[in-house]
């Protein structure tokens, strides 16, 4: 749910504390700024971000705020040992 105030929208989907649960395990993400949900690993949750290790390697950082929805994947991958 977005709301709007002084031209400035806050996003209160979700929180830092509420996806902390998700660390280290792959989640499909649907953010504002990507116009397809991308999976990846969920490799750290700041106070106003979140990091993502995709599949190649590469991450991506994003503010909590971007998060549209997210949900876990079914299958997680196994970890490398």
């Amino acid at each position: 749910m977005t709301y709007k105030n002084n031209k400035v929208s806050t996003n209160n989907f979700c929180s830092n504390e509420q996806l902390e649960k998700f660390l280290d395990k792959v989640c499909v993400f649907d953010l504002t700024f990507m116009e397809r949900s991308i999976t990846g690993r969920v490799k750290e949750v700041g106070k106003d971000f979140i990091l993502l290790e995709m599949r190649d390697g590469r991450l991506l950082c994003a503010r909590i705020d971007c998060v549209l929805g997210f949900g876990m994947v079914k299958n997680q991958p196994a970890e490398a040992v």
